[in-house]
């Protein structure tokens, strides 16, 4: 059943254990109990010691997950076994328990601790791994590593809130499959820079991975501490700057050469402090400020040599020492807006000597010292080298480096403190306090401080507006404009959960960071999609207009709401020149209702365009109560844009029952024979038709009813849990991507948990009257799949700028922004039997739960008031000095029979709005596309019947926009009665759709439209 040697070829360190070299292998047949045993026993078990091992199930062909029945277990001298031993996750740590509970990931190295403290006394007589399946003839196998059985680590005692993170956690991971993919990332909350160990020196996708880079001796090789701003692997970093100490007689240069083995327990991975001691005897450590950091590295006393390695991951750099100052400049990475970067350094000590490397890359340098301990001191800068010499000054000067590592705990712990669980478990304490560290790396500062602390003067080199010139070697040939921009925001990933948890736990904070971004807006004239740091031409949806929307609505005091507003309306009503901002499709998608499927991916384009309207709407709505000299345009906005989100009714094909893609001509793209809801890509984004079935998170009520009503919408999510992913059906996808297997590696069904358009799905169920399976399955989401969290896992897939942390802090409240947009949350199923969240600024609420160990809700309270449903108001919640749950294991009838509020109401399927003139493909004005236009002073045109348009749009064209007119309408061609009149309107940007209200509407056949002067429109709608 066992044999040693070698490791599981699919892992993320192929052919070798987990630590070991060699690990065990297990295999067979299912069949009843097996056991066999393991090296071991003799030890008497002592009060606070533990059993922790590694196991790596291989899944099987038939997907029986058999291997997965498994568990080390220990034999005491007396013939008993640990009788109702849990694991650190609380499931049972039996085989049988531990295969139930779903907790084991196939094809991963997981890790299994059990406390032996209820058997103090009793000696081990044997050491056996059991296999335990339930179903006989399936084939297994797996591997063992690590089995140890001693003394558990002391936890932290909750004074220091920073000592529960661990920022290794989400980097055991890769291409290939996801457990997180980040980076080890000390830095300062939202900072300018990150700063991160590496393996790999070379790249700006995985510098760092925790097991798949190691030597043949299977340990991690460290190659250099890096300055990083990377905000996905996907996404890549820039201007990487790599410092590494170097022991040996020569300054070797090459990565590969200087690497120095490492072990994970010799590392210190906290936000506030890297450590590590390298197996060449050096210890290095580095400790943050938002524009730099101070290095410390002791080298042994009879090391060859005592080097500093100065690197870039290309030769795009270059490095000076002038007998006072290092300063230098990076200039690497391929993302869009990225430009030079600076520093400006000082050494504790003078180096006896500095010049070039030895081999490897021709610009990196070596500074040699004659003392055992060094410190540097370096800030960094995009602006230029004397910035960054006033960065140092402002920040590093004259501090130690424990007075810098107390700053960075103090503002690490002030974030971190928002969320105060009690009787959580530790893994449960340090995926919330890690969640929270995610969540607060992101979005990065992209100022700096032209001033003084008590007369700031902040500065940016923008990466939205075009460079000047040639960067020089100490200034920058960005645009340097004054003010604050952020940068570093995925918003297709975001908007669903981090910036509503920002809105929420820092509201101040969040108004700086929206108007961080609006900042964009007003350099280049758009939001990014994706920054990093500028227009990427990535993803799907304008989501900043939600986020932000999102904010505005829940009372975040924002420094330019109509700014804020404009940036979203330009991405709802103008067509884009470039690809890399704006919607795309929308040329003829605004006119349409949808985007076709000219454009890739064109049901997820219209359908994050119909919430993004939906959140705007809503904003739209506020504003003109606060923003009266533009209450009129604001309030015909609102009333378009809302209408213009149930467009989501245009892409659901009844024959199929799922969302699909629209040709250009009108007809669905697949014949209903041909359509497979499993099929990946195509008209959905990273996901199949399944994951976009429910894709209308603002109107939930409105979707429940094209399934039939609530009763249909719980069926159908009830066929979505059942539905396996078997990560097979690659569709448009050349290759298998690692979303599919990271899926499939959720065993729920379809629910494709691990990225980000599935997490809103479960929340559903609360519109279907079924919130207890709402209750269900997100909690078996935090019991079962933030696991390996002390192994540098933590994650289910990308954790993408905190989204995928955001969702487990909300969720182990109890709460969810399921209709982001609109103020209000979902309600859930607590995951604590007490916690404060204290909104920094906020009122504290304390969140209790009776039966915490259940997952229903059986009543909620708030402040002693009964709630009914399942939902409760952003307004409410915030004013709110206690919610309290009473739980129990079984489901209630609490909430089923009123439902949260949607956009719609009752049980019609929505309306949109329809354009009663007929697509005419030889008048611009009528072809349903703003790419064509026409220049006019009178348009006259009838209809094939009468109408009673109550809305009406013009699209501006390249020339002259309207300003002054006149819309006319007849019932005979004869007699005209006017329908509406402006003057003095303005068209911000050439193609911008305007939308007008028909105040006295009526019915009409014939129709003109007049100017006092030629006048330049793409498009003309009378809507309905």
């Amino acid at each position: 059943m066992i044999e040693t040697g070698g490791g599981p070829g699919g892992a993320t360190s192929p052919r070798a254990g987990f630590t070991s070299v060699d690990g065990t292998r297990y295999s067979g047949t299912t069949g009843g109990r097996r056991e066999v045993e393991l090296p071991g026993g003799g030890r008497v078990v002592a009060a606070g010691d533990r059993l922790r091992y590694k196991v790596y199930p291989e899944l099987d062909a038939g997907l029986s997950y058999s291997a997965t029945y498994v568990a080390v277990e220990v034999v005491f001298a007396d013939g008993t076994r640990l009788e109702g031993a849990r694991d650190q996750y609380g499931k049972a740590a039996d085989a049988a328990g531990e295969g139930a509970a779903k907790i084991l990931y196939a094809d991963q190295w997981n890790d299994v601790q059990v406390d032996l403290t209820a058997a103090a006394g009793k000696t081990i007589a044997q050491v056996v791994l059991v296999v335990d399946a339930p179903e006989a003839g399936h084939e297994f196998a797996g591997w063992i590593d690590d089995v140890e059985i001693g003394p558990a680590p002391a936890e932290p005692d909750g004074s220091d809130l920073v000592a529960y993170v661990d920022t290794r956690r989400g980097t055991n991971a890769s291409h290939d499959f996801s457990r997180g993919n980040t980076l080890p990332i000390t830095a300062w909350p939202n900072g300018f820079n990150f700063l991160t160990p590496v393996t790999n020196a070379s790249t700006h996708r995985w510098p760092y991975e925790y097991h798949r880079a190691n030597n043949a001796d299977n340990r991690p090789e460290l190659q250099g501490l890096t300055f990083s701003h990377q905000p996905s692997p996907w996404m890549g970093d820039r201007d990487q700057l790599t410092i590494m100490p170097v022991a040996a007689a020569e300054p070797l240069g090459d990565p590969a050469e200087r690497a120095a083995a490492f072990s994970h327990d010799d590392e210190t991975a906290r936000p506030d402090l890297y450590a590590v001691d390298l197996a060449s005897g050096v210890r290095a450590e580095l400790t943050p400020t938002d524009h730099g950091a101070i290095f410390r590295f002791t080298f042994p006393e009879d090391a060859p040599g005592r080097h500093l390695i100065f690197d870039t991951i290309d030769e795009n750099g270059a490095f000076e020492y002038d007998g006072n100052a290092l300063t230098g400049w990076v200039e690497n990475g391929s993302e869009t807006g990225r430009t030079r970067m600076y520093c400006y350094g000082e050494f504790s000590t003078a180096p006896t000597a500095f010049g070039e490397a030895h081999g490897g890359r021709a610009n990196a340098r070596a500074a040699t010292f004659d003392v055992p301990e060094v410190t540097l001191r370096i800030a960094t800068s995009f602006i230029g080298v004397d910035q960054a010499r006033h960065n140092l000054e402002l920040e590093l000067q004259g501090r130690s480096f424990e007075e810098i590592q107390a700053a960075a705990n103090a503002v690490w712990n002030e974030r971190l403190q928002v969320i105060r669980p009690e009787g959580a478990t530790p893994p449960q304490l340090r995926t919330v306090y890690g969640n929270l560290y995610r969540l607060n790396l992101y979005p990065n500062s992209h100022f700096e401080n032209a001033g003084t602390p008590d007369a700031p003067e902040y500065r940016y080199a923008s990466p939205v507006l075009p460079t000047n010139g040639t960067p020089t070697a100490r200034e920058t040939n960005a645009v340097v404009k004054t003010g604050k921009m952020y940068v570093n925001s995925g918003f297709w990933d975001t908007y669903r959960t981090a910036w509503p948890a920002y809105a929420f736990f820092y509201p101040a904070l969040t108004a700086e960071l929206v108007d961080g971004f609006v900042q964009q807006y007003r350099d280049g004239g758009w939001i990014a999609r994706w920054s990093s740091p500028g227009y990427a031409d990535c993803m799907t949806g304008t989501s900043s207009d939600v986020s932000f929307a999102d904010a505005y609505l829940k009372g975040v005091a924002l420094p330019d709401p109509l700014a804020t507003y404009d940036a979203g309306l330009r991405n709802a009503t103008v067509a884009p020149e470039a690809t890399e901002v704006g919607r795309k499709g929308v040329e003829t998608g605004f006119f349409a209702g949808y985007v076709s499927t000219d454009t890739e991916e064109s049901v997820s384009w219209s359908l994050e365009a119909y919430l993004n309207d939906f959140a705007l709407a809503e904003m739209a709505t506020r504003l003109a109560d606060d923003c009266p000299e533009r209450r009129d345009q604001l309030l015909e906005e609102a009333e378009y844009l809302r209408r213009r989100s149930l467009n989501y009714v245009l892409l659901f094909d009844n024959d199929i029952n799922f969302f699909q893609g629209r040709r250009p001509d009108g007809t669905f793209a697949k014949a209903p024979a041909d359509f497979d809801p499993e099929e990946w890509g195509g008209d959905f984004t990273e996901t199949d038709g399944w994951n976009f079935a429910f894709h209308v998170a603002h109107d939930p009520r409105g979707l429940a009813n094209l399934y039939g009503g609530p009763r249909g919408l719980e069926a159908k999510l009830d066929a979505f849990f059942a539905t396996p992913e078997l990560a097979v059906k690659k569709g448009t996808y050349s290759i298998v991507i690692h979303e599919m297997v990271e899926a499939q590696a959720v065993r729920m069904g379809q629910f494709g948990f691990s990225n980000q358009p599935a997490h809103h799905i479960a929340w559903m169920y609360n519109y279907a009257g079924a919130p207890a399976k709402t209750q269900a399955i997100a909690r078996e989401v935090l019991d079962r799949l933030y696991v390996g969290e002390q192994i540098g896992q933590g994650y289910p897939g990308d954790e993408d700028n905190g989204e995928m942390s955001a969702w487990y802090l909300f969720a182990a409240l109890g709460l969810y922004p399921l209709r982001v947009g609109a103020p209000e949350y979902a309600i859930g199923s607590p995951l604590f039997s007490r916690v404060l969240a204290s909104p920094l600024g906020g009122r504290p609420l304390t969140i209790t739960a009776s039966g915490a160990e259940h997952p229903y809700v059986q009543e909620l309270q708030v402040d002693g008031k009964q709630v009914p449903v399942a939902s409760i108001t952003h307004a409410d919640l915030t004013a709110a000095d206690r919610l309290h749950f009473t739980l129990g294991a079984e489901p209630s009838d609490w909430a089923t029979l009123e439902l949260p509020p949607a956009l719609t109401s009752g049980d019609a399927v929505a309306t949109p709005l329809v354009d009663l003139i007929p697509i005419d493909p030889n008048n611009p004005l009528f072809d349903d596309t703003s790419t064509t236009e026409t220049t006019i002073e009178r348009a006259v045109w009838s209809l094939p019947a009468p109408g009673t348009p109550t809305l009406y749009t013009l699209t501006s064209g390249s020339g002259e926009a309207p300003s002054t007119w006149q819309l006319e309408a007849s019932t005979d061609g004869s007699t005209w009665t006017v329908l509406d009149e402006r003057t003095n309107e303005t068209f911000r940007w050439p193609r911008q759709t305007r939308p007008f209200t028909i105040k006295t509407p009526g019915e009409y056949q014939h129709y003109r439209l007049t100017t006092p002067t030629p006048t330049t429109l793409a498009q003309l709608e009378l809507l309905h």
